[in-house]
């Protein structure tokens, strides 16, 4: 079985993540949600064409962010919603005018067979989540799901899970998934004052993986790893001068 190798989470999912396999990445805003799921279209683009559907940023921004295998990256235009596009760019095949599943579904059935992709990105599919109900939702994953097995691609939908009735839906629709990535501040350091980001595979179909947090800053772009024993020593350093005061 043919699996992505993925740093930084070779030391959660040693054998790597299966493709024919649908993924979630869940998070507040500003978690490095984009940064992941860009970290994992650079990683298929290095092999295989990539079909990205963005919803969240400019399509010449992705291109711009992916620049080093332009030449396998297809992007699909959720950005400029309900705007005739030009395409100017050769890399965009398609765009979304309207928030319908059956419209994002048919852009990516009629594109993967001309482009090859093995990597399918929906970033993000929060603008769908606002403006249609559950069954929508769910035939649209399905759908997804079954693109994935048939094509054999790493799929990957990004939700930011930032309300309650966001995160709720999505909860209700985490089982539709083969692999499920958190990220988040860790709480009881955020209580404190110290906002240290951590990512965990929550679930991993079939396949053996650590639900350990794995702690991590953005430095330059990149996903740096941080040493959280560390950051509890220093702290707890401080807050003992402060309370030796």
């Amino acid at each position: 079985m043919e699996t992505l190798q993925l740093s930084p989470l070779n030391e959660l999912v040693p054998a790597g993540i299966p493709y024919g396999y649908l993924m979630l990445i869940r998070g507040d805003l500003g978690m490095g949600k984009t940064l992941m799921v860009k970290r994992i279209a650079r990683e298929i683009l290095s092999k295989y064409p990539v079909l990205y559907i963005t919803f969240d940023d400019d399509p010449n921004s992705v291109k711009d962010g992916l620049s080093d295998y332009a030449s396998r990256l297809f992007i699909i235009d959720g950005f400029n919603l309900g705007e005739a596009t030009s395409r100017s760019s050769p890399n965009v095949v398609g765009s979304i005018t309207e928030l319908d599943p059956r419209q994002l579904i048919n852009g990516i059935i009629s594109n993967l067979p001309q482009t090859k992709a093995r990597g399918v990105i929906v970033d993000s599919v929060n603008d769908m989540l606002m403006n249609i109900d559950p069954r929508s939702l769910l035939f649209l994953l399905k759908e997804v799901k079954m693109i994935t097995r048939r094509y054999n691609t790493v799929s990957v939908i990004v939700a930011h899970t930032t309300t309650e009735d966001l995160s709720g839906m999505i909860d209700n629709m985490e089982y539709v998934f083969d692999g499920i990535i958190e990220i988040e501040l860790d709480p009881n350091l955020a209580q404190l004052g110290v906002p240290v980001r951590r990512l965990r595979v929550k679930r991993l179909k079939g396949t053996a993986h650590s639900i350990d947090w794995f702690y991590f800053t953005i430095s330059k772009g990149n996903i740096v790893p941080v040493n959280i024993e560390d950051i509890k020593k220093a702290l707890g350093a401080t807050l003992s001068m402060q309370g030796e005061r």
